[in-house]
């Protein structure tokens, strides 16, 4: 799905559709967030079905209650996605390539993925504790690419995911997901035909 070239391409554009704050009695004083997107991977689609590794860079403290992928309305419309143990080889690929701080951890799944499923999607991700002040946001990167390659020498898709706070709109701006915009076309003025001299003079002998 992410072609020949080798490196990341952000071509995985995340658009918020909805925003929940579950109360966490796991962690109390804080909550928890659930976001519901609107995902399009603007890549071109594999000849077959394959398995995809993918990971989401979210906080140590953190853990995913819920990763949703779904591809069409449905019990039956959910991407098959199989949870990874912790600091897994493709973690470790992540961090190698892409990096983390040093209160981050890659979140890692295997995907079994088929054509058939399309490229748009519907995504549910719910984190917990979400600690960010109301005023701020969490950065929630994703990268996948295919089962038998490595981020590190291979090619890969990838996209931002915003978690705003309480206070925040989370409106996103795609940074470099598609092509720019055409510029918008001027609409050339009319221009207003200049009376002539002549006309003047007629009309004031007319008088």
């Amino acid at each position: 799905m992410s072609g020949n070239r080798p490196g990341g391409q952000h071509k995985l554009v995340i658009k918020k559709k909805t925003l929940q704050y579950p109360v966490d009695p796991d962690n109390p004083g804080y909550v928890k967030i659930e976001k519901e997107s609107d995902v399009d991977a603007e890549t071109s689609l594999p000849a077959e079905a394959l398995q995809l590794k993918l990971g989401l860079r979210i906080k140590q403290t953190q853990t995913v209650e819920l990763f949703e992928v779904r591809f069409k309305p449905g019990p039956s419309g959910l991407l098959p996605l199989h949870v990874q143990p912790a600091d897994d080889p493709i973690a470790q690929d992540l961090t190698e390539t892409l990096g983390k701080a040093s209160d981050e951890r890659w979140a890692t799944f295997l995907a079994d993925y088929d054509p058939q499923f399309g490229a748009k999607f519907k995504t549910k991700l719910r984190l917990s504790p979400f600690a960010v002040h109301p005023n701020g946001f969490q950065l929630v990167t994703v990268a996948f690419t295919h089962a038998n390659h490595m981020f590190a020498n291979a090619n890969y898709v990838f996209g931002i995911s915003l978690l705003p706070g309480k206070n925040n709109a989370g409106i996103q701006l795609n940074l470099g997901g598609g092509g720019a915009a055409p510029p918008k076309k001027k609409t050339p003025k009319k221009k207003t035909p200049a009376k002539s001299k002549k006309s003047k003079g007629a009309a004031r002998r007319k008088r």
